[in-house]
Formats: structure tokens, C-alpha cells, sequence
């Protein structure tokens, strides 16, 4: 049995005395015939493949409506009020842009428990885990090559395990794909209104559209009375919102009539606890997210918060001195997991971020060791710390992230290796690293001469193009889709640039990614 979209509520199960059947003399009840069970859904839809299978990073959507919609999420109380229990969000990005939100609940096609529910109850109770789906649907938006015409289709049982949000052993399964089938709901009514001027059209675009339109299916076991029981799957549509066309538009962006904004998305990020580590993981998500247009990777400590935190908790650090060394103590530890679990690169301002106001494991340990009196006496003359040093020293001090992601392309050097393999062009292939890309008039490869490896030399490489691609690929044994779930981006793209452009350099952008998934520098 199929319910789509909805809470079913059980009804009371039936008296088996109405089962039973008379026969004079004998009291005994008949047993109802239990039919054969199955514990698996059948037949299931087509679905994508899971993310970081392949890599520990993919290419996510990065612009302005991924952005905004992520610090709606995180930022709840900031919303506004504009009629009776009616709330909206609004982002600023200056010449006349904005991106507004709205939530939208009150469709007949959602289930009792969003109609019934105030817009402020679903953003208080779904912020953070909505980003996180938020997340992850734009990660899979990226891999389409024309998202506004491409739904893409999602397992739930995987989402629980990407999304690592009901990780409780208190809930079963069919309760885990429940609470997935109510929280893709919730990121469904999120819509939009995007103004924006961009690229040669010099003209305004104004457009109103959701954000993502969800569907859900939940399949289920009947029962011996023909009662759905637990949830065996849930499947989820998604249908990028028509944003994507101004957005995350490739061959617009080659026309200069759109944009495609897009970076990399770490899989650590998704195993920081959105819970106990919400400011880490709100954090994280925010810096990659803005890292295309802030490129620099340096922000204020304010810049970073108010992005991330509503505004009356920035304001109470500030006149609080005891919230704000609280704060203070959360975004240390914040920036500790960063470094450790996300593997940022994190590097303080020598001019504005004093060392005494450094977390302890950024400075030295012969002054980390010492007591905070101690500390204070020795790197400010002072045992105390300065009046209002939240506002006037904290929130203006700037330090700046490396991510991971910025190192996707390595320069690995090439080493010997043993058992290469020829491809069907001839060109020897190793199971590693095996070929250098570069301006010289000699490239070299390893091979394998007499039992010992030797080196010998290949005809210059000067730049990728959709031959090298496919003649890589095709040695490795790599199929059109791993590698284009790998790359981030649809089959299709791949297919189109081994054949339509073998011939064509591929644009620099992802030129890096291609390198690392192939294993070549």
C-alpha cells in the first residue's frame, strides 16, 4: 500500500470474535490466514546514486538563493511579520537585488501536520535540519545539466545516512523515514520571490517560484486486516525551482544571460552534529556555501555571526558580558571542530585578533598552560580582561578559512609504479598517478621493462579536452555515470563532452576535480 504525503492514523484493530465462525457445540475462533510478507519494497523508482560514494567532497550550488535560503533556515527569529501569522525573510545584496521568503503551508497537497502548524512553529522546530536537507538537495542540483527541467529522485533509507540527523537508537527505521518524509516536506514550502539584475540583459528579473518542489511517497506492509504498518521506504522527488535557470545554468553562463555558481561540499560536514554542534556545523555550512564570492576566505568575527546567529543573540553577547564569554567559549570550541573534523585551515589576523583572545589551542603551549590570570598578565599586562572587548575587539577581529576543497588539486608527484595497463589508444596507464600535465616538451610515465619499472616518454599533454577524458575514464574502468556522480555532474555532461567536445578544452573550473577523480596531475 502507497500513502503519499500524509500521517495515516491507525484505526483500532477489529475484534477477532467477528472472525470467528459458528458451528454447534464448538467455541473455538477462527485464526485469520496471514498472506507472505515482505520486508523490502519492490519495484521501487529509479533513484540517484548517494552522495560522497567516490570522494569525500561534491560540487554543490552556491549562489545568492542557496546562500539566502541557508541563513533563513538558521536564522529564524530574524523573520518578519507582515500579516497575522504571516512571516517573511528578506536578504539584501544591494543595486536593487534581494531575495525574499515566505513559507507556504497552506496547499491541499501537504499533509495535516504542516496545515495545521504556524509558519513560526515549523521554522522553530525544522531550522537546522531543514539547512541540512537544504543542503543536500543542492548538492545533487549541481550534478544536473539543466536542473529546471531535471526532477531528481532520493531513497530515504540513504538520506539517513547522509544527513546523520536520527542517529537515535530509540527510533526505528520506519520512525527514521518518517521523520526524513515530514522534513522534505517542510523544505518543499519554502518559496520565493528573487529580484535581480545580472549579466547583459540590463534588465530587472523579478521572479516568484519555490525554492524546491517535493513530492513523497511512503511504502508500506499491510497488515492481516489490511492496515498500513511500518514504512519499508520513502522516496522523495525533487524538482529544482525555476531559480536554477538564473542560477545554476552552465550554458547561460557561456551566453553571459546567466549564472552558474557552484563549489565543493565536504562529506565532513555532514558528520558535525547538528545538534550538539549546530554552530559548527551552521558555521561550515555558510563559509563553503560563500566561498565562491568570497574568495579570500577572510571574514570578521560579526560578519561571520550574523550571517549565522538571529541578531538579538549577537546584541545580548554585547551587553552581557557573561552570554558574550559564553559565546565567545562556544565559537572556540566551534572553530576547534572546524579545523579538526571539517579540516579547515584557520589563521588568525596578527593585527586585530590579539593572541590573548585566541582560542588555547592557537598559541603557544608554555602560555596556553599557564592560569587565565597568569595568561592575561602575561600577553596584556593585565590580569583582567578590557571593558566591552565583545564589541570592540571580538567582533572586529578577522581571520580567515582554507578549505579542504583547495586542495583538490594536489600536484601529486609522480612516482614509479608496477603493474601498468594499456588503453586501447596504446598509452600505458598506471593504477595511480600516472601522467603530468604540463607546458613542457616531454611528459612522463612509468612502465613496467624486464621485471623492473623504467621511465620512458609520452607526447606532450597541453590541456584536457573529452578524448583524454574518455580515454582516461574508459582505462580505469570508470562507467559515464560513477565518473559524472564523481564530478558532480550529470551523465549527460559527460557524454556530451566525450563526444559533441572531444575535441574542445574543458573550461578551467573543472579541470580539478577532473584531475583528482582520474588520478592525474
Amino acid at each position: 500500500m502507497v500513502s503519499i504525503g500524509e500521517n495515516s492514523k491507525r484505526h483500532p484493530k477489529p475484534e477477532l470474535s467477528g472472525c470467528q465462525l459458528g458451528i454447534a457445540g464448538l467455541q473455538i475462533p477462527q485464526t485469520p490466514k496471514a498472506t507472505k510478507r515482505f520486508r523490502k519494497a519492490k519495484n521501487l523508482p529509479f533513484t540517484e546514486q548517494p552522495l560522497f560514494i567516490n570522494n569525500n567532497y561534491e560540487m554543490t550550488a552556491t549562489g545568492a538563493p542557496i546562500i539566502s535560503a541557508t541563513q533563513a533556515y538558521l536564522k529564524q527569529p530574524d523573520w518578519n511579520k507582515y500579516s497575522d501569522g504571516k512571516l517573511y525573510f528578506s536578504k539584501e545584496f544591494g543595486k536593487g537585488r534581494y531575495i525574499e521568503f515566505y513559507i507556504l503551508h497552506q496547499q491541499a497537497h501537504q499533509p495535516q501536520y504542516i496545515l495545521d502548524s504556524a509558519e513560526y512553529q515549523i521554522l522553530e522546530k525544522y531550522g537546522v535540519m531543514a539547512a541540512r536537507l537544504h543542503a543536500i538537495f543542492a548538492t545533487y542540483a549541481a550534478q544536473q545539466k539543466e536542473p529546471w527541467k531535471e526532477p531528481f529522485i532520493l531513497r530515504g533509507s540513504e538520506l539517513i545516512k547522509t544527513l546523520q540527523i536520527y542517529k537515535s537508537k530509540k527510533l526505528s527505521k520506519s520512525q527514521k523515514l518518517k521523520a526524513i518524509a515530514d522534513l522534505a516536506m517542510v523544505v518543499g514550502t519554502l518559496g520565493a520571490v528573487i529580484q535581480w539584475y545580472e549579466g547583459d540583459l540590463n534588465i530587472c528579473i523579478k521572479e516568484r517560484c519555490l525554492l524546491w518542489m517535493v513530492s513523497v511517497q511512503e511504502y508500506s506492509q499491510p497488515n492481516l486486516f489490511q492496515e498500513p504498518e511500518d514504512l519499508l521506504e520513502v522516496i522523495i522527488r525533487v524538482q529544482p525551482g525555476l531559480w536554477t535557470y538564473n542560477f545554476l545554468n552552465a550554458e547561460g553562463e557561456k551566453s553571459k544571460t546567466a549564472l552558474y555558481q557552484c563549489g565543493f561540499m565536504p562529506k565532513q560536514v555532514f558528520d558535525l552534529d547538528p545538534h550538539q554542534h549546530k554552530l559548527a556545523f551552521s558555521l561550515a555550512l555558510y563559509i563553503i556555501q560563500n566561498s565562491r564570492a568570497h574568495k579570500n576566505g577572510t571574514y570578521t568575527i560579526h560578519n561571520l555571526l550574523s550571517n549565522i546567529l538571529p541578531a538579538s543573540q549577537i546584541e545580548k553577547a554585547v551587553s552581557d558580558y557573561r552570554y558574550g564569554w559564553r559565546l565567545k567559549e562556544d565559537l572556540e570550541e566551534a572553530f576547534l571542530l572546524l579545523k579538526d573534523k571539517v579540516n579547515m585551515t584557520i589563521e588568525f589576523d596578527d593585527i586585530t585578533y590579539p593572541m590573548w583572545l585566541r582560542p588555547l589551542w592557537a598559541i603557544p603551549d608554555e602560555i596556553a598552560n599557564l592560569s587565565a590570570k597568569e595568561r592575561n598578565q602575561q600577553l596584556l599586562g593585565n590580569k583582567k580582561l578590557p571593558d566591552n572587548y565583545i564589541q570592540n575587539i571580538l567582533l572586529p577581529a578577522k581571520l580567515s578559512f582554507k578549505l579542504p576543497s583547495s586542495q583538490i588539486n594536489n600536484n601529486k608527484s609522480v612516482n614509479n609504479q608496477k603493474n601498468t595497463k594499456s588503453n586501447k589508444a596504446g598509452v600505458k596507464i598506471q593504477n595511480s598517478v600516472d601522467v603530468v600535465i604540463n607546458n613542457s616538451s616531454v611528459a612522463k610515465t612509468s612502465g613496467v621493462s624486464n621485471g623492473k619499472v623504467t621511465v620512458r616518454d609520452i607526447p606532450v599533454i597541453k590541456e584536457i579536452n573529452g578524448s583524454l577524458v574518455k580515454q582516461m575514464r574508459t582505462a580505469k574502468k570508470i562507467s559515464q555515470r560513477d565518473f559524472a556522480n564523481a564530478v558532480g555532474m550529470s551523465q549527460s555532461w559527460v557524454r556530451d563532452i566525450e563526444t559533441k567536445g572531444k575535441d574542445a578544452p574543458i573550461p578551467e573550473k573543472y579541470t580539478a576535480i577532473i584531475k583528482e577523480v582520474l588520478n592525474f596531475r
